[in-house]
């Protein structure tokens, strides 16, 4: 037997390194479990290492499945590319993508995707990962998602992105009960925010914190949909990007109002690896999802 491993078992290895879950990566090759794990199984062979340990929810890869992941993955991808490059065609392609996607684009706009997409690639499956502003990059860097949205920093070297819009932020709140018209007011306020980590200040506290200042929470919240409720039922407001401040509007019967102080808006930016730069499939799905998210936000805003 060869010492050295097929193209084929190195896709496999890299769609469980990926997934990390042999039945993910078989459902994304489109091959049966029992295939991925005798290629598993050769691959074992070939390298004298057991490469993947079995955890309750999937595989984790040994360090050396690692760092031969870090060697091949951007070749391979580049590879498999240069393969494929001439034969894609939307309508005929038969592949799950990951899409990592904030939560409150996830509440407004994942759908659209969906629907959008299936017209044009109905053989395409879509699959959410959670994300926020914090793993984005990580998530993009490790292959666990194929393109992401949200309002992540500039990209680290070897990643990419583009900005598809700024969220500026407003007052959501109950239409009975007055919105601070002052700072001081804003302060003395009741609100309900959004917060993705305990030791971390919001990006609204952050910003009030280097003013010197600090404002009453009553309630926190990883998701975005769980702040209309939370409005309605305690007459708190709350500080939130205007696109899904705007959705909620619509759906709850809420209002929104101009904050009492300055405030940036943030960039939202559309993030990939570079190695998928020109990858066809992933190329495609970046101008798809960048058109739709344009006309969610201006149907939103107006």
């Amino acid at each position: 037997m060869s010492r050295y491993p097929d193209l084929n078992l190195l896709i496999v290895f890299d769609a469980i390194m990926s997934e990390r879950n042999l039945r993910c990566a078989a459902e994304r090759l489109g091959r049966s479990q029992p295939a991925v794990s005798q290629s598993v199984a050769r691959l074992r062979d070939i390298l004298g290492d057991r490469l993947f340990e079995k955890t309750p929810k999937g595989v984790k890869p040994t360090q050396r499945a690692e760092a031969l992941w870090l060697e091949i993955r951007d070749p391979l991808h580049l590879i498999t590319q240069a393969l494929t490059h001439s034969d894609f065609e939307p309508r005929s392609i038969a592949a799950e993508v990951t899409i990592g996607l904030a939560d409150d684009v996830h509440e407004m706009a994942f759908a659209q995707v969906v629907s959008y997409l299936r017209e044009r690639a109905p053989g395409l499956v879509l699959r959410v990962a959670e994300i926020d502003h914090q793993s984005v990059w990580q998530d993009v860097q490790s292959g666990r998602v194929d393109l992401a949205v949200s309002v992540a920093g500039p990209p680290p070297r070897g990643l990419g992105s583009t900005t598809l819009f700024e969220q500026p932020f407003v007052i959501l709140h109950r239409p009975d009960v007055s919105p601070p018209v002052s700072l001081k007011a804003y302060l003395k306020a009741t609100h309900v925010a959004v917060g993705f980590r305990m030791e971390e200040a919001g990006y609204t506290d952050q910003r009030l914190a280097n003013m010197g200042y600090e404002r009453r929470v009553i309630a926190w919240t990883p998701r975005f949909g769980s702040i209309p409720e939370l409005i309605v039922r305690t007459g708190a407001i709350a500080t939130m990007p205007k696109p899904i401040a705007a959705f909620h509007t619509h759906r709850f019967g809420l209002s929104m109002a101009a904050l009492p102080f300055a405030l940036d808006p943030v960039p939202v930016r559309l993030c990939w690896h570079e190695r998928r730069r020109t990858d066809p499939l992933n190329a495609w799905l970046r101008e798809q999802v960048k058109a739709v998210l344009l006309d969610q936000m201006k149907s939103e805003l107006g």
